[in-house]
């Protein structure tokens, strides 16, 4: 066991149950950097429009 690590306890638990709450638990962080992810790429992509906006004002003048 690393250093700061809580050691695992399992009482009367099937390992079907405890299989689930890891999978539950890797989904929510899967989805939460999805999350992250699409925030991430949709603020690029404001950035990129605006500088696309920019761009073509300086190309016809106006």
């Amino acid at each position: 066991m690393m250093p700061g690590e809580n050691p695992v306890i399992v009482k009367d638990i099937s390992f079907d149950t405890v299989l689930d709450e890891a999978c539950d638990r890797l989904m929510d962080r899967q989805i939460q950097y999805s999350i992250r992810r699409i925030h991430e790429l949709g603020d690029r992509l404001g950035v990129l429009e605006r500088e696309l906006d920019e761009f073509l004002l300086q190309k016809t003048g106006k």
